[in-house]
């Protein structure tokens, strides 16, 4: 685990964070443009993922069997904001915050430009021991502004910043003890209902189907999965937007390929648009592509790269 090389694009990138985080992938709109930087280390006895990349989605999907995880992520917002879902729950990060991850369950993390995060491996059976039972509150955001999430803060800050300083120091026990202090300030009851009872908007299943866009083989049931629904409940849940779950997913999959048409011009070919966005085979795509707005996907393309060569050539 230490030691990983730094990824410097899009592929490399995604190598680096399944090797060092388990069953995580990247997503972007412009994967061609991703840069980043994935490494681990060793900070005293707690392994550290450094995580830095441009504007993209982190995902862990539940059906990835690659990684069976047995810690939890204590997530520290160096640089940059971030969004943090994890079971229904979102935690938004500023710099100086915090929040944790359970590493065996599906999350999906939204990375803009400016995107910094140490991720701290903290083993999950004694913090459950350390917590009792209280439940972990997962995707919940630690504020660096007040408390005991200030000196959390400080504490990170100085383990990153002394991290030569501090070889085979024990520093899980002191991270497990403030990090209890910092989420302790609500009952054990409020935080069960929390986990329990929190409902699932049009607007969190909107987020993770773009979050999954290109993966073939989304579908209604994988969403229900994800948010521990039945599916006739994630059916009621969209239909209050007067759609399907299916008719969601396809509308999310042509509108990402208009856009990604109307910036890639000719540069990128249709197919590998279409495959981006999860359709099978260019035939399909072409098919609903024109169904919904009327014409086909060259005709997108084309206008696009007319619009750049325009732009060009008044730039000559």
């Amino acid at each position: 685990m230490h030691g990983a090389p730094r990824g410097n694009d899009f592929e490399a990138s995604n190598e680096a964070l399944r090797r060092i985080c388990g069953a995580y992938r990247l997503a972007c709109e412009r994967w061609w443009e991703f840069r980043g930087s994935i490494r681990t280390h060793r900070i005293g006895t707690l392994d550290v993922a450094d995580v830095s990349v441009s504007a993209c989605s982190v995902i862990r999907d539940h059906r990835d069997t690659h990684y069976l995880g047995d810690h939890y992520f204590l997530v520290f917002q160096a640089q940059g904001t971030a969004r943090m879902r994890q079971r229904g729950l979102e935690a938004v990060l500023e710099p100086g915050d915090s929040t944790i991850i359970d590493s065996r369950f599906p999350s999906v993390f939204q990375a803009p430009e400016g995107f910094r995060q140490f991720s701290f491996h903290l083993p999950t059976g004694p913090f459950q021991e350390r917590l009792g039972k209280q439940p972990v509150p997962v995707a919940r955001t630690i504020r660096a502004d007040n408390g005991a999430g200030r000196l959390l803060s400080d504490m990170l800050q100085s383990f990153v910043r002394n991290e030569s300083l501090l070889e085979a120091v024990d520093l899980t026990g002191l991270t497990l003890q403030l990090l209890s202090a910092a989420i302790g300030g609500r009952s054990a009851a409020d935080l069960a209902l929390d986990l329990r009872y929190r409902s699932v908007g049009v607007r969190e299943v909107a987020e993770y189907i773009d979050a999954h866009i290109e993966r073939a083989d989304l579908t209604p049931q994988t969403i229900a999965d994800h948010f521990n629904i039945s599916l006739r409940q994630l059916y009621r849940v969209v239909a209050a937007d007067g759609g399907t779950p299916a008719t969601l997913i396809w509308r999310k999959r042509l509108e990402l390929a208009h856009r990604l048409l109307g910036r890639c011009g000719a540069r990128v070919p249709i197919i590998e648009i279409a495959l981006n966005c999860g359709f099978k085979d260019g035939a399909h795509f072409s098919r609903a592509y024109r169904k919904m707005f009327g014409y086909p996907p060259r005709v997108s393309r084309n206008a696009a790269a007319a619009v750049l060569s325009g732009t060009r050539a008044l730039q000559d």
